[in-house]
């Protein structure tokens, strides 16, 4: 089952919400939930498989750890499972269904590194992080951003599409913070481009259009999926 049209038209219906109403999300934790009830009212991305003993598992979750350690400062290698790193979390992952059927569901829920999960397998269908941030770009949010980037990066062994949704609702009186970092988002955005990134700037100050722009190989794009949207309306 193909998910990732379903999927992106799901990202650019929430990063729409955010640009036409940027307080809609008062927290990155809002944007989450709302964008795991758009997966759940869509029925082919909302699947409910049984697991190898007999457990029905929703495909959806929230905050589902890492199959992996790995330095969360740092995240440009994975680390031992014996490491005492800890494990990230994805913001939000869709499992496999063959994944969910070949296991047990304490091996599902991963809380221990699933050591016993068949490897050739990949656990996840998708994986989608995000960021929501305030005021505008500063070195902290910047390598916020970058950190997530990489731990999608280290993720190509158990997700074939991987996602980064960045929301900034841009309060900042100057250009100053964009013009001195959001190069430097660009740059890790275009060495990842195995990650499929869309960045969505609001700026509340200035009477300046919404600013989008996404990375990697897309099935839409922002742009085309609101053109869709709009022939959709006219009919």
């Amino acid at each position: 089952m193909d998910i990732q049209l379903n999927l992106e038209r799901a990202i650019h219906q929430l990063v729409d919400e955010f640009l036409n109403e940027p307080y809609r999300f008062f927290s990155e934790a809002d944007a989450v939930s709302r964008f795991h009830q758009l997966l759940d009212a869509d029925a082919q991305l909302n699947a409910r498989v049984p697991s190898q003993d007999g457990v029905p598992l929703s495909t959806i979750h929230q905050q589902y750890p890492t199959f992996f350690r790995f330095d969360d400062a740092q995240p440009t290698a994975r680390l031992d499972a014996s490491s005492k790193a800890r494990r990230g979390q994805y913001d939000i992952a869709i499992l496999s269904p063959e994944f969910i059927r070949k296991h047990p569901v304490e091996t599902i829920k991963n809380r221990d590194l699933a050591g016993e999960r068949i490897k050739h397998i990949r656990p996840f269908q998708a994986v989608v992080e995000f960021k929501l941030d305030d005021r505008g770009w500063n070195s902290g949010k910047t390598q916020g951003a970058v950190a997530e980037l990489g731990k999608l990066i280290l993720s190509n062994e158990e997700a074939g599409l991987r996602y980064f949704v960045g929301l900034m609702r841009y309060t900042a009186p100057t250009e100053s913070r964009w013009n001195k970092y959001w190069p430097e988002v660009t740059q890790a955005a275009m060495a990842g481009m195995e990650i499929r990134s869309i960045f969505a700037t609001y700026r509340v100050l200035q009477a300046h259009h919404p600013h989008v722009q996404s990375f990697g190989d897309w099935l839409i794009k922002h742009e085309e999926a609101e053109k869709n949207e709009a022939r959709i309306k006219v009919k």
